[in-house]
């Protein structure tokens, strides 16, 4: 990439590319597409993607919890050909600026035990609360990991 992938957030026209990315980096285990256009209507601000030259080639979704404090890192994909270009860790960051504007103190996030994402969780400033061995069912463990905003 000879110039970086803006990052914006979503519109409604972009709802089939986040679902395809999705289905692209996570395969079976991914969010049905209208999970996205519901999170876009409560959080329009935290659903970002990355663009270059008219092609979507990551998104990052953010949420809030029941406690309006408390933020959540819902998903981050970026497309195998685009990986190695900081381009998670630009909208990791931009989404926290998002829950920092909406007065947000802790974000939170899980991932999978398994996944090398997670060391850039940890760069960033993410601790450890919990590992869970059956977060989303049996043996589908999670780290669950929080990091203070402000």
């Amino acid at each position: 990439m000879h110039q970086p992938p803006i990052l914006r957030v979503a519109r409604h026209t972009d709802m089939h590319a986040i679902w395809q990315i999705d289905v692209d980096v996570f395969g079976e285990d991914t969010y049905p597409g209208f999970f996205f256009r519901q999170a876009m209507d409560l959080w329009p601000e935290l659903l970002l993607v990355a663009e270059l030259d008219g092609r979507l080639l990551g998104y990052a979704l953010g949420g809030l919890g029941q406690n309006r404090s408390q933020g959540w890192l819902l998903s981050l994909a970026v497309l195998p050909e685009a990986r190695g270009f900081g381009l998670a860790e630009r909208m990791m960051l931009k989404v926290e600026q998002a829950l920092t504007d909406l007065q947000v103190e802790h974000v939170r996030l899980t991932v999978d035990p398994a996944n090398p994402a997670q060391r850039l969780y940890f760069r960033l400033g993410y601790q450890k609360l919990a590992e869970e061995r059956d977060y989303f069912g049996p043996d589908e463990a999670r780290l669950l990991l929080e990091k203070r905003l402000g």
